[in-house]
């Protein structure tokens, strides 16, 4: 391997532009050689732009290229899988952008495929790279060790993520986007697609509570309301509230809160494209202290540390804190969900 890991990058739309470039070409021991984009157009002036020697017409091209290491994937969820495996296959490490698919079996194929070829496969969970939310896991340990964990809450309703213009101005060209077919679990009804396209985009606020709590033991329940939906997951000693929906609001409204017996832990989220401001942490402390917390993470951005994890763990031959086989676990979540909310209707 090269001093550097040579990467290659397909897709370059809006969060390959204003998020995914920009983060790797800031990382140490890394640089971009490539990129291929369905728009021929885009994919040249992108290139130009970023001073990036090659570019395909398409994924095919790019994955065979013998000078690359690494290849980001930043294309619609759709096609996540099959990049992703062609890519595997060609002997490459690959970073691919959450979800890293819409079916469970294709996400344990991809893991199984990046096992079998020996490759790192890392998905874009930025939220577990956030400095705040390493600052609150280590808090959550220290609460674990002489506390018990009574009940916890994710919630999502969104708002403003954007924060205004992007960093790097965006290209676009007059081209088509190309067509996508939308692949879904074949035992999902129709009437429930939209349902499970909006828990696979809010699919951190299922990998969240992993990330602190571990593994649910079962769904307990799931409903379905016009704009928003609610389910409970069992993690036996105590429940997981799931809820999510959608507000008009000019900030961003996200939060995961774990209630001790004698204390809390609440995180809130920063909208994501809003650069090196940290998840804001909130320890309340009952019993005989009675004090609130606010401990601070630092001030860098997850998304640029998140990248730098990638090629750290390729040149360490480290596994990545959100490896394939870890991420698959979410999909399978995220279709337990929908059968729950199916036998309500049945």
């Amino acid at each position: 391997m090269a001093d550097k890991i040579r990467i290659g990058f397909v897709g370059c739309g809006f969060m390959g532009q204003s998020v995914h470039l920009p983060s790797f070409r800031k990382c140490k021991d890394a640089e971009i050689l490539a990129i291929s984009d369905l728009r021929p157009k885009l994919a040249k002036a992108v290139s130009e732009r970023w001073g990036i020697k090659k570019t395909y017409p398409s994924h095919l091209e790019l994955v065979e290229d013998k000078e690359l290491d690494a290849v980001v994937v930043i294309t619609n969820k759709f096609t996540h899988a099959e990049i992703v495996i062609d890519a595997i296959r060609a002997g490459k490490h690959v970073f691919v952008e959450k979800p890293m698919a819409t079916t469970a079996a294709d996400a344990k194929m991809m893991a199984d495929t990046a096992q079998k070829y020996d490759t790192k496969l890392m998905v874009g969970y930025m939220k577990r790279y956030d400095p705040g939310i390493h600052r609150a896991k280590e808090i959550f340990s220290e609460l674990k060790k002489d506390d018990r964990i009574t009940f916890a809450r994710t919630h999502c309703f969104d708002g403003e993520w954007i924060c205004g213009p992007t960093a790097e101005p965006m290209i676009s060209t007059e081209e088509k986007y190309p067509d996508v077919d939308r692949i879904f679990p074949e035992f999902l009804p129709q009437n429930l697609f939209g349902t499970m396209d909006w828990l696979l985009e809010e699919v951190h606020d299922i990998n969240l509570p992993r990330f602190f709590l571990g593994d649910p033991v079962s769904v307990e329940y799931f409903r379905v309301w016009p704009g928003s939906f609610v389910g409970f997951l069992s993690y036996e000693e105590f429940p997981l509230a799931f809820e999510m929906g959608e507000i008009s609001s000019d900030f961003y409204d996200e939060q995961l809160i774990i209630y001790f017996k004698n204390s809390w832990l609440e995180v809130r989220a920063p909208p994501p494209l809003l650069r090196n401001v940290p998840a804001r942490v909130h320890v309340y402390r009952a019993g005989g202290i009675q004090r609130d917390e606010y401990p601070h993470g630092g001030w860098s951005w997850a998304f640029e540390r998140e990248a730098q994890h990638f090629i750290d763990c390729i040149l360490r031959d480290e596994r990545p804190l959100s490896d394939g086989s870890d991420s698959y676990k979410d999909i399978a979540i995220i279709e337990d969900l929908l059968k729950k909310a199916m036998e309500k209707e049945g």
